[in-house]
């Protein structure tokens, strides 16, 4: 058992090194781009904040934002599901012919929805990047020798 600690704490050291040994005035922090967060939830919903390592967030986004498109559709279309054939697998999508004001009036609400939330997960994957640059630079570990008397100082260090 005790070789298998031994064998642990030794990997864990050899990974963790050069995290470690990258002093202070020679760490490089992996900074994002907000601009290309932005772009990519403006392409994908999410996407920007599933770049800046919020993940919970992004998905979050993803799914109203195909909730609110999906429901905007069925409300002024009609589908149908045409299954012909070995594989041949077909959704035809057909505007209703006679939508009535409720449903019209819930087509509005439900899309303005949309491009509002939308928007809104442009600018928080922006603000989710930059957030997440800026606690980049606060947080680093630090390794210093100590000539003296030989020793090796293990550091985390949080700017405020």
């Amino acid at each position: 058992m005790k070789k298998i600690n031994v064998i642990i704490c030794v990997l864990l050291l050899v990974f963790t090194c050069p995290l470690l040994l990258s002093g202070a005035e020679n760490r490089q922090f992996v900074r994002k781009d907000p601009i290309l967060a932005g772009a990519l939830s403006w392409y994908v919903p999410g996407l920007g904040q599933l770049y800046a390592g919020a993940y919970l967030k992004g998905a979050a986004f993803w799914i109203v934002e195909e909730a609110l498109l999906a429901s905007t559709i069925l409300t002024i279309a009609e589908l149908e599901l045409n299954v012909t054939g070995d594989i041949n697998l077909g959704v035809d999508i057909k505007s209703k012919d006679n939508p009535d004001n409720r449903e019209r009036k819930t087509a509005i609400i439900l899309g303005a929805s949309f491009v509002v939330i939308h928007f809104l997960n442009i600018i928080d994957a922006v603000n989710t990047t930059r957030k997440y640059n800026q606690n980049q630079e606060k947080v680093y570990a630090d390794v210093t020798y100590g000539d003296e008397d030989g020793s090796y100082n293990f550091g985390l260090h949080h700017r405020f």
